[in-house]
This record gives C-alpha cells, structure tokens and sequence, in this order.
C-alpha cells in the first residue's frame, strides 16, 4: 500500500544555501562557521549582520537551515 511513497519534491531553494553559493570561498567558510556557532550566533544576530551587508535574509531562513527542515 505505501511502497510507492516518496518525499515530497522541494521547489523552492534555500535562501542560506543561495546566499553561501554568492560567496567566495573565504566567506563562505566564515559563514558556515558563523552557521555552525549556534552559541555566538543567534538566528537574529546572524540575520542583521548578513543584512547590513547588503543580503536580504531573515532569522526564519537561518533557523530552518540550521534545524534541516529547509530545500538543502
């Protein structure tokens, strides 16, 4: 009954990993650190220091990257 069941496709991408493919490899690294640093880095803090760089990102993006639960 259920052999043919499959995730979902996921059709919209994910806001961070578009923001990391922008990056050179340098600050790409910082920001998967940043990412990885959930104790110095908070979803918000994360989300304005991106923004006062020019990215258009929120912490609800962040936080989903971070939890899985987005396109990645």
């Amino acid at each position: 009954m259920l052999e043919d069941m499959m995730p979902p496709v996921r059709r919209t991408s994910c806001k961070v990993r578009t923001i990391l493919e922008e990056l050179n490899d340098s600050d790409r690294a910082i920001l998967e650190k940043a990412l990885a640093n959930h104790e110095a880095w908070s979803g918000n803090a994360l989300g304005r220091a991106l923004s006062q760089r020019g990215f258009v990102i929120t912490e609800k993006p962040i936080r989903k990257h971070r939890n899985r639960e987005c396109s990645c």
